[in-house]
């Protein structure tokens, strides 16, 4: 499973079935095949493998976390709620603590994330993903003082989530911080090179730099790797009419109306 391809996902469902014909009460067998058949996006089977294991060990720690998960995924919160919780009573760890923060955050209880947060940075000041969850919270909240504090921890202990760099860069952005802002977005490329958010974001700090050329370049290069987005024609008409060409951007005007009413439809 952890080459990460659809042939080892195979593989390994393969395995974690043979290991359940030698013993079906085995507990790691049936909680590694809920996570296999998770990624394969069969969640209702996948439900049924935790289910079971809870039925075998109703203390299983690693059960109810995995179906707590299947839940959010199926949209189920207030069940996942409620297996998070019997988890976390089994053994409150940073990363457990965590996941019911983004359950919390899914049913629009912000204070109540926040807390869970922040909790997961006090039981492991290391951990990562606390620290981006929460800087996501400070940024929903125009916090972007703490929201840009808190990215840059996430990114000194994960160096390699573009996900918080890109996100500090539209803070410094929003904090008037423009070197800091095009710095975060050039390590995001860097990280990422087929990253559009980034390429759109520093589109749109160049445009506000009037370094049309430079813009026009990269919303150009964002449209490539996503195609068919209204905003990204928008903001490319936008700049090419600073650049005087009238004529294209008339043209992405225009092709911004036909897929934002595709889009609309679609809905």
């Amino acid at each position: 499973m952890e080459y990460g391809h659809k042939e080892g996902f195979r593989y390994a469902l393969m395995d974690f079935v043979k290991a359940l014909h030698l013993n079906p009460m085995c507990i790691p067998a049936r909680i590694c095949l809920g996570y296999n058949l998770q990624a394969l996006g069969s969640c209702q089977k996948a439900w049924n493998q935790f289910t079971i294991a809870l039925d075998i060990n109703p203390q299983s720690l690693l059960g109810f976390e995995g179906r707590a998960i299947v839940n959010l995924q199926m949209g189920d919160t207030f069940a996942a709620l409620q297996d998070m919780n019997a988890a976390i009573k089994l053994g409150a760890t940073a990363q457990l603590l965590t996941n019911r923060g983004v359950i919390h955050q899914f049913m629009g209880k912000l204070p109540n994330a926040m807390r869970d947060y922040q909790s997961a940075i006090a039981a492991n000041p290391k951990y990562s993903l606390a620290y981006f969850n929460a800087a996501n919270l400070y940024l929903h909240n125009r916090q972007f003082s703490q929201a840009k504090e808190y990215y840059s921890r996430a990114m000194e202990l994960d160096p390699s989530n573009e996900s918080a760099t890109l996100n500090r860069g539209i803070t410094n952005m929003l904090l008037q911080d423009v070197q800091g802002a095009l710095q975060d977005f050039h390590v995001v490329i860097d990280l990422c090179p087929v990253s559009s958010a980034a390429y759109f974001n520093r589109a749109s700090l160049y445009k506000t730099l009037q370094q049309y050329e430079e813009a026009e370049s990269d919303i150009s290069q964002a449209m490539f790797l996503q195609p068919g987005d209204p905003l990204m024609f928008k903001l490319r008409a936008d700049i090419r009419g600073k650049m005087g060409m009238t004529k294209e951007a008339i043209e992405d005007y225009e092709q911004a109306i036909y897929f934002l009413q595709q889009s609309e439809k679609a809905h």
